[in-house]
C-alpha cells in the first residue's frame, strides 16, 4: 500500500509538472457574436491571461486590443480602487506604453483586471509590422511597470504571436464579410 501511494504521488507530481507544457502555444481562436469578431490567444505564463483583438462589425472593423491578467496578491483594497486613474504603465514587446484599466473584478481567490493597450485601430501593414518588430522568438512579452507591479503576484505575461499577420487578416476578413 505504501508503494502504491508513493507511485500515485509521483504520477500526480509528474502530471502537474507536465501540464503547463501541454497548454503552451495554443492555436489562435476566432469567436464571433452579433457585434464583434474576436481573435484571441491564451497566455503562456498564466493560461487564463488571454489577449484579445476585438473587431467591431459596426465600426468599419476597427479593433481594440486588450488582455486580462489575474492576481491573487493580497492587496490592501480592491484593484478598482487602486487604479482609480485607470492608467497603468506597461512594457509591451520592449516598448513603454500606457495601458488603460477597463475594469477589475473579484475572481476566484483573487481579482482579474481587463487592460486595454490599443483602441479603435484600423488593420494596417504598419500595425502588423510594428507588432512583428516587437516580437522576440514569436513571443509578445508584457511586463507591468513601476509601482503597479506590486499589485500582481506575476506581473508579466507573454503570448505566442506566431502567424499573427495571417490571423489578423483572417479575423478582419470575417468581420468585413459580416
Amino acid at each position: 500500500m505504501y508503494y502504491l501511494n508513493l507511485i500515485f504521488k509521483y504520477i500526480l507530481i509528474f502530471s502537474i509538472w507536465m501540464t503547463p507544457n501541454f497548454t503552451l502555444a495554443d492555436p489562435w481562436q476566432i469567436d464571433q457574436d452579433e457585434n464583434f469578431i474576436t481573435l484571441k490567444k491564451n497566455g503562456e505564463i498564466q493560461h487564463g491571461n488571454n489577449i484579445h483583438f476585438n473587431f467591431d462589425k459596426n465600426n468599419g472593423c476597427r479593433f481594440n486590443v486588450f488582455f486580462f491578467i489575474y492576481t491573487m496578491q493580497d492587496n490592501p483594497s480592491p484593484l478598482n480602487e487602486i487604479f482609480e486613474d485607470q492608467q497603468i504603465h506597461l512594457n509591451f514587446g520592449g516598448q513603454e506604453i500606457l495601458g488603460s484599466v477597463a475594469f477589475t473584478s473579484p475572481f476566484g481567490l483573487g481579482e482579474i483586471a481587463g487592460i486595454y493597450v490599443a483602441q479603435n485601430i484600423p488593420l494596417s501593414k504598419e500595425f502588423i509590422k510594428m507588432n512583428e518588430d516587437m516580437l522576440e522568438d514569436n513571443l509578445m512579452k508584457m511586463t507591468i511597470q513601476k509601482v503597479y507591479a506590486k499589485y500582481f503576484d506575476i506581473p508579466e505575461e507573454q503570448w505566442n504571436f506566431e502567424n499573427i499577420d495571417n490571423k489578423l487578416h483572417e479575423a478582419h476578413t470575417l468581420c468585413a464579410i459580416n
